[in-house]
């Protein structure tokens, strides 16, 4: 059986398109006072998602993998623990457990 019609996973230009002037200013801003690094705008994220999430803290990173590293670390996973991930996952998910010196066990979702 082979269907005539496809469902879309995602469509990021209909997104971005209704946002466009939004993202486009903040970009602008940014760049105009060269602040990149931990910032007003970083800040100022960090506490709009906190509100939206309704939690005390958010903590911007710098990649995904800081973002599955940080909370192995907190949790204080070390050489010999095991960390159970799915087996369809990226690379760095299996990285950053390893960089903990614990044992990924995967499991089949």
């Amino acid at each position: 059986m082979n269907p005539t019609y496809r469902v879309p996973y995602t469509n990021f230009p209909a997104q971005y398109r209704g946002m466009e002037k939004e993202v486009l200013a903040a970009v602008e801003g940014v760049l105009a006072t060269g602040s990149y690094i931990l910032r007003d705008a970083v800040r100022e994220l960090e506490k709009e998602l906190a509100g939206f999430l309704k939690v005390k803290e958010v903590v911007g990173v710098g990649s995904g993998t800081d973002a599955l590293f940080l909370p192995l670390y907190a949790l204080g996973i070390k050489p010999g623990d095991e960390v159970i991930t799915v087996s369809h996952t990226f690379v760095a998910t299996i990285a950053v457990i390893a960089h903990c010196g614990a044992t990924a066990v995967l499991a089949d979702i």
